[in-house]
């Protein structure tokens, strides 16, 4: 009996077949061991198809056309997929039995789920779950194989969120560009909400106004001491930004405290500082963006070559931060090979079992660790080598001990809240003296007096001075790429309605490191380029700035698409249709019964509230003379850069009239047009004379028109005014 395994990427693949006992050469993406084939895809291998791949007048943009949905959406190879697809249909055709091995999450599951089906096969299919591509782990998997059929129904999930997903960005899409007389805009599921994280964040600054607050320090004399402490307020003194909003509130408390003799207490623990987990993918790309710049994809295909091309780390697009006890027992293994590579040596200790080694926090995937590949570290390039480095070390502190502080609090209890003063002293700097909490990115101790010197237990102190000090609000800072994919991973904080909340919770809720997102790590990094590619946002240093387009259209899409509502109500559409209680459609239904009112917006009244700026860097030819912007040539036509503001006028390169005549316009041409509103042009006549006419430029309800005047008729008129 042959076995085919299907995989869901090639770093899996092998693994597998490196668990599996024999002999085997890899060729052409299948590796052959006795009666066991091993082949797998790279990704998604199929995609929905086009709406013109249905009919070809949706390639025309239409009102009429909308909604545009069918029963059935079809899947086609994507791209130069298909020669990968059909080699998976032969090896189908000779097998016995097949293996779905796609990850175990929704995704894995549609994603060997789709081939199987788009290639029409019949025969019987198993499911093994690998979490982990450790040998051990694999052949404990491959020992408790399920069948493949009730799970189709978690495939179809994910199908559905694919289609689901399609249908709101073709749909609202169009609608907008459409109504709004405006190319290139798109709409999005995760892509609205993501632009509403920054309008928001960028019209709470730009809103912000200045309040004063006060905060109260009191000087105490206690033995040969002097400490300085700091009123701890009760809630009913703070307004709901926790702050103190009245000098007199504060000079009360000064007042009955100074001068006067109260009793403080001093404790003592011993605190540990452990280090940060390893990293996930979207942990990752913050830290990069933060310590050197990346953007967020740099840092995603910086991880895929190393990756494919090196084996120098495990899956890259993981949302997990936790391991599995397997990696802890390989650890000197792969950390012996990997300090060996990067020339660095550490005392590490294996005997220490990081908070990162939890089985029951490995879901679909692990951490992002190195691996003990035997690669060439000399062929990375520098930035290669940062990331590299950077995984590597965040795996290294693991098996390094904690910082240890001696923490002191010295407090004294008041009507009004607590005066406190706290102060550590550092014991054992632990994986700090190797990656100091600077490189980290961790920030400084928060809340910390001068150092005092006071051992625990209870002293009389004398009050002797205190200060109010006056303080501002500061509106919150901008987002970069780094803050912005941490607010992907935790939207629901600024969710309002409790049901939304908790939905989005309950959606990440077996995944550390993620607490009611919206994206995946997978498609994070690629929803910011499209932000920036449509002109939404731009980048000014590190930060993101939102447009005045990407505000401006913000604020006209409907609320369902640019919040995160639409996440979390899918979501527990989704979980219905895993369970049986619902069907694809049902997802597919509810986006048109929210998307079908809209047809009837008046776009006319929101295409006034619409004034873009227009920011166009190439050579002007002349002036607009619809709207008086400026003209640039373009590969297609000679247009105005005033066209997301609706102006229409172009002069296109295959115009209709001009071919007719036999021209075609040039720079020089229309540069002419553009400034006396005529030029000559030489024609031939059909008995093969040429004859000089004038071509005249006018326009037409904003279109560019033309007509030809006669040079002779032209000094007739002339010559005939003149007389008069």
């Amino acid at each position: 009996m042959t076995t085919l395994i299907i995989a869901e990427k090639p770093e899996l693949g092998r693994a597998i077949s490196a668990a599996i006992e024999g002999e085997g050469k890899e060729v052409r993406g299948v590796i052959r061991k006795g009666n066991v084939i091993i082949t797998w895809a790279y990704g998604h291998l199929l995609r929905l198809c086009e709406p013109q791949e249905y009919d070809e007048k949706y390639a025309k943009w239409t009102m009429t056309d909308l909604p545009i949905c069918f029963r059935n959406w079809r899947l086609i190879p994507d791209g130069n997929k298909k020669e990968r697809v059909e080699q998976i249909r032969g090896l189908i055709a000779s097998c016995d039995r097949i293996i779905h091995a796609g990850d175990p999450d929704d995704e894995g599951q549609f994603l060997i789920d789709e081939i199987l089906d788009y290639v029409g096969n019949t025969k019987p299919v198993q499911r093994v779950y690998i979490n982990d591509n450790t040998p051990d782990n694999i052949k404990k998997a491959f020992h408790q194989l399920i069948d493949n059929e009730p799970l189709r129904a978690i495939g179809k999930s994910a199908y559905a969120r694919a289609v689901a997903d399609y249908v709101v960005g073709i749909n609202y899409s169009r609608l907008y560009s459409l109504g709004l007389q405006l190319r290139g805009l798109s709409v999005g599921r995760v892509q609205s909400p993501t632009l509403g994280l920054i309008v928001t964040r960028d019209e709470q600054i730009d809103h912000h106004v200045k309040v004063k607050y006060y905060e109260l320090k009191v000087q105490a004399l206690c033995e040969s001491c002097t400490l300085h402490l700091q009123l701890k307020p009760i809630a009913d003194l703070l307004d709901d930004e926790k702050h103190i909003l009245h000098r007199e509130t504060l000079e009360e408390v000064k007042d009955a405290l100074i001068v006067s003799e109260q009793t403080l207490k001093v404790s003592e623990k011993i605190v540990e500082q452990r280090p940060p987990l390893p990293f996930n993918l979207a942990k990752l790309q913050a830290h990069m963006n933060t310590k050197y710049g990346f953007s967020l994809s740099k840092t995603d295909q910086i991880t895929q070559t190393l990756r494919d091309r090196y084996q120098a780390i495990t899956y890259n697009r993981s949302d997990s931060q936790y391991l599995k006890m397997e990696h802890h027992k390989e650890a000197p293994k792969v950390l012996g090979k990997v300090m060996a590579k990067l020339g660095q040596q550490y005392p590490l200790d294996y005997k220490i079992r990081s908070q990162c080694f939890q089985d029951k926090y490995v879901t679909a995937h692990h951490a992002i660790i190195p691996t003990a590949s035997d690669f060439d570290i000399r062929k990375l390039n520098m930035d290669e080598r940062h990331v590299y480095e950077e995984i590597c070390h965040f795996y290294i502190m693991q098996f390094l001990p904690p910082v240890k502080k001696r923490q002191r609090t010295a407090q004294i209890n008041i009507p009004q809240g607590e005066l406190r003063a706290v102060c550590s002293f550092v014991l054992d700097e632990g994986y700090q003296r190797y990656f100091h909490k600077a490189v980290l990115q961790e920030g400084s101790d928060e809340g910390e007096s001068d150092q005092f010197t006071l051992t625990p237990g209870t002293y009389s102190a004398l009050l002797n001075d205190g200060e109010i000090l006056e303080k501002e609000t500061n509106p919150p800072k901008r987002y970069t790429q780094a803050s912005l994919i941490r607010d992907m991973t935790s939207i629901a904080k600024y969710v309002k309605d409790k049901e939304i909340k908790e939905l989005l919770k309950k959606k990440d809720k077996d995944k550390k490191g993620e607490n009611g997102s919206i994206g995946t790590s997978a498609t994070r990094a690629q929803i910011v380029e499209t932000l920036l590619k449509r002109g939404y946002i731009e980048m000014k240093g590190k930060q993101l700035i939102s447009t005045q387009l990407g505000k401006d259209f913000y604020h006209l899409l409907p609320e369902e698409v640019k919040s995160a509502d639409l996440t979390a109500k899918w979501w527990a559409i989704q979980e219905d249709i895993k369970e049986g209680r619902a069907q694809v459609q049902d997802l597919v239904d509810s986006v048109l019964d929210c998307f079908r009112p809209h047809l009837h917006q008046d776009f006319a009244k929101l295409r006034k509230q619409v004034n873009y700026p227009i920011q166009d860097d190439r050579p002007t030819i002349g002036t607009c003379p619809a709207c008086a912007n400026k003209v640039v040539e373009r590969d297609k036509n000679f247009g105005c850069v005033n066209w997301r503001n609706g102006c229409r006028f172009a002069i296109w390169k295959n115009d209709s009239f001009l071919t007719k005549i036999g021209k075609e316009p040039t720079r020089a041409m229309v540069e002419k047009l553009l400034k006396d509103g005529f030029c000559q042009v030489k024609l031939t006549d059909v008995s093969q004379t040429e004859k000089i006419m004038i071509l005249q430029l006018g326009l037409r309800n904003g279109y560019a028109a033309f007509r030809l005047l006669d040079p002779d008729q032209i000094k007739k008129k002339h010559h005939k005014k003149e007389k008069q």
